[in-house]
């Protein structure tokens, strides 16, 4: 059987897809290793590493239920920064309570880092490694809180928030 005739099977546009998504996990779990192999060795006494290890094992969980959306829907494609993703619920994980915070806690992998104060203390540190500006690159990541703006956040969760991911909390109308 030709290479035409194996892709242009169900089975070899399944073997494709499938490929294709490992590549994407490969690149995307090596680009996240190396942000935070850069950052300097007193960070990583703050926990770097097990976050980097607990981030690495949400990006797998995630990429696997967006491989079987994709192929529920015939989809090829899947695109998304796991990390930025992690970065936006870790906010929200911050001002999480009891049961949603066990829960955001167990999804995230956030169980294997020592204690919460880390998980957000390595987020920040990483953060600001990403964007030094010896670097020759410049990322910017969009994450932003929106708020209900009738609802009245606790100042302790508005000050964490900015001291560990440097974000202000938008106030919006949600009704």
């Amino acid at each position: 059987m030709s290479e035409k005739q194996l892709f242009s099977s169900t089975v070899g546009r399944q073997i494709a897809e499938s490929f294709r998504y490992w590549v994407l996990v490969v690149i995307v779990t090596m680009a996240i290793t190396a942000a935070v192999g850069s950052v300097d060795a007193s960070s990583a006494d703050q926990g770097v590493e097990s976050l980097s290890e607990a981030n690495t094992a949400f990006a797998w969980d995630l990429y696997k239920r967006q491989a079987e959306s994709a192929a529920a829907a015939r989809s090829q494609n899947i695109f998304m920064s796991p990390f930025s993703i992690s970065v936006a619920l870790a906010m929200t994980y911050l001002g999480a309570r009891a049961q949603t915070r066990t829960q955001m806690r167990q999804v995230l992998h956030f169980n294997d880092v020592q204690n919460d104060q880390i998980v957000h203390r390595a987020f920040g540190n990483i953060l600001s490694s990403l964007n030094q500006t010896q670097d020759q690159y410049k990322l910017y990541m969009a994450n932003r809180l929106f708020g209900e703006k009738t609802y009245a956040f606790l100042e302790e969760f508005l000050s964490a928030v900015h001291e560990h991911y440097d974000v202000e909390l938008a106030p919006v109308d949600f009704r």
